[in-house]
């Protein structure tokens, strides 16, 4: 049942996404990072939807006529180099033949990620991807968490089998990263702060944002469940900036409290054995491979600074390989860098290194800028939100990333994405001064940062009553 569901959807989808081009970028994300084929049994299973999603958006790009020019900004231009610079470093690997058809592999998100700016701007369209990124990994952040809660978290919460998130560092780091995008929609929907187009969601907006909100701490949890030590440092190092962001911080460390003095709730066992892994790590083989890995990555630099062994070196095999090792475990494993830095590192050498870490920092500052001058230069509190969430979900994949093979995740290009869309809209949006009052955060929002407000909200104008027309239609937002 679910192949014909799935095959219907695909049906339905690709005309409509040649009719409206827009729709395309959703789609191809939403199996990107929800992979639906991977929750079916048999003639859609490994299905190459994002062939077909993407085939039709790029026909479509050259129909449409409502596509705004390509933006040139810091970010992009950095991306290009990316591009390039892996070119060079496919051209002298030492696996050419694998190395070229990697690299074609990561052309396709590259061209995704350029071709999004064309097609996403105004705060409708904009939104709904962000929606659609949210619900596409909150999903297994709400069955993760319930499972975790039902089985005291005694077992590892994995991704869908077959897809790239299948292992639990992945849907982890995953989950991690659209954690405070979960926080940001429910508070989005709790205040309404956008018309999505709908009336129904309009009218449940705030049982939406009690759910969101609910999904959030499961989505917490289930991190926690993946067992992975990865996620669990990532997870550490956001919690006290979105502990930051919350209002009534006393309110849930007196749970917290309670829950654990009183009711006597503690991690499960498996779980604490996983983590004190990380003070003992001489004595844990997962350990010991990556601190090998980040040598054999290093040597390889070392020899090649400037091209480094290209992508999938590792296809040369163990003996080759064990050759860059400061020692030899009494192991064989998976030739895995186990690290974004460590793997671009051995793969592209220091230079390739240099543009990857220019990039984030590009986009880092960028949506720090956006989320400092959004609320108050346009009064758009969406815009600063959803800046805040993307930036904290980039520190979650930096931290992560240090023990993570995920440099070529095509969530974090979708990060840098948004990031120049959300800039576009913030330099093209009207001053403050002269645009129409955004709604304020009210003080009773749980879990909000909101500050004290005023009772009243200002009632709906000028772009309250843009946003009511359709949905299909050309965005009727700024951009």
């Amino acid at each position: 049942m679910r192949d014909y569901l799935l095959a219907l959807i695909v049906v339905v989808l690709v005309p409509l996404i040649v009719r409206y081009a827009w729709i395309g970028i959703l789609a191809w994300f939403w199996v990107g990072l929800f992979a639906p084929q991977w929750h079916t049994w048999t003639f859609m299973r490994g299905a190459p939807l994002a062939t077909y999603f993407g085939g039709a958006t790029l026909i479509a790009l050259f129909l449409a006529k409502d596509r705004k020019p390509f933006p040139f900004t810091r970010e992009t231009v950095m991306l290009f180099a990316l591009a390039a610079y892996f070119a060079m470093t496919s051209h002298f690997a030492v696996n050419s033949s694998g190395a070229w058809d990697f690299w074609i592999h990561f052309m396709k998100i590259l061209l995704i990620t350029f071709i999004t700016p064309l097609l996403i701007y105004g705060e409708r369209r904009i939104v709904w991807l962000l929606l659609v990124i949210t619900a596409s990994l909150a999903f297994y952040g709400f069955k993760g968490g319930i499972f975790a809660l039902q089985t005291g978290g005694a077992h590892m919460v994995l991704g869908p089998v077959g897809s790239y998130l299948s292992g639990n560092t992945y849907i982890g780091l995953a989950m991690l990263m659209v954690l405070p995008l979960i926080l940001a929609s429910a508070r989005m929907f709790h205040h309404q702060w956008v018309d999505l187009g709908f009336d129904l969601l309009r009218r449940f907006s705030r049982p939406i944002s009690w759910f969101l909100y609910g999904v959030f701490w499961l989505t917490a949890i289930a991190i926690l469940a993946t067992h992975s030590r990865g996620a669990f440092v990532g997870l550490l190092a956001i919690v006290p900036l979105l502990f930051w962001h919350m209002q009534r911080k006393w309110l849930m460390v007196g749970v917290g409290f309670f829950l654990i003095a009183v009711v006597g709730v503690t991690a499960p066992e498996p779980l604490v054995e996983r983590w004190q892994t990380i003070e003992t790590y001489e004595e844990d083989t997962s350990a010991m491979q990556r601190i090998q890995s980040w040598g054999v990555a290093w040597n390889m630099a070392l020899e090649r600074p400037l091209t480094g062994m290209g992508f999938r070196n590792a296809a040369l095999g163990y003996e080759w390989w064990i050759g860059y090792a400061n020692f030899e475990g009494g192991w064989r494993h998976v030739l895995s860098p186990h690290s974004v830095y460590f793997g671009i590192l051995g793969q592209h050498g220091f230079g390739g290194l240099t543009v990857f870490l220019l990039l984030i920092a590009f986009t880092f500052h960028t949506l720090n800028r956006v989320r400092r001058t959004a609320r108050q230069r346009t009064g758009e509190i969406w815009l600063s939100e959803y800046a805040w969430a993307l930036q904290i979900g980039l520190v979650g994949y930096l931290i992560s990333g240090i023990f993570l093979d995920v440099a070529y995740f095509n969530l974090l290009y979708a990060f840098i994405a948004l990031t120049v869309i959300m800039r576009r809209e913030l330099e093209q949006a009207p001053l403050a001064a002269t645009a129409p009052a955004s709604a304020r955060p009210s003080a009773s929002e749980p879990g909000s940062d909101a500050g004290p407000e005023p009772e009243s909200e200002p009632a709906p104008t000028g772009k309250d009553t843009v946003m009511s027309g359709t949905l299909m239609g050309p965005s009727s937002s700024r951009g």
